[in-house]
């Protein structure tokens, strides 16, 4: 017989962990484009601001970083490969793909702004132009005014989540 106390505090799930790496790794890039837009002055600002640590971020994010002055300045490289799953409007409505690097996930989420913007008629519907031919994971991105109205009245927009999909959401 042991004599060791019988541990009744539950064992986290590999769910549970993803979610949370996920989470973390979501944070991070947010981080990452605050340095990149220039709206937070250094990486530690920017991680505070995010509500994460520049550890976390070298550890999950090593390849968007640079290390400056013989590893005593962290600065951020103005690109990165990482691939991230994120949900893109298509002509044929809302789709999950894998962006590759940080060019496309900026592109899917700046035409996810615009697209927003475009339906609450804070932009323009001719906005959309520049989005034409452009693609995020192999999938054109909606560049059609009439075509986005009309999903949006057949009410293909109104389950649209966050940017970003999560680890639950992948099938």
């Amino acid at each position: 017989m042991s004599s060791r106390p019988i541990s009744r505090a539950p064992r986290k799930t590999k769910a549970h962990s993803t979610r949370r790496r996920q989470e973390a790794r979501l944070r991070g890039f947010a981080a990452i484009n605050l340095v990149r837009r220039g709206k937070a002055k250094s990486l530690s600002a920017a991680a505070q601001a995010e509500g994460t640590t520049v550890k976390t971020i070298q550890r999950l994010l090593p390849g968007a970083l640079v290390w400056r002055r013989r590893g005593r300045h962290i600065g951020v490289k103005a690109s990165d490969r990482y691939s991230e799953r994120v949900e893109i409007l298509t002509d044929l409505g809302p789709l999950d793909v894998t962006a590759h690097g940080s060019r496309e996930r900026e592109l899917a989420g700046r035409h996810r702004s615009v697209y927003f913007k475009v339906l609450g008629h804070e932009l323009s519907a001719g906005t959309l132009a520049e989005f034409h031919g452009k693609t995020v994971g192999g999938h054109k991105l909606i560049s059609d005014p009439d075509k986005l109205f009309t999903l949006a009245k057949g009410g293909e927009l109104d389950q649209l989540n966050a940017l970003y999909v999560g680890p639950e959401t992948r099938g």
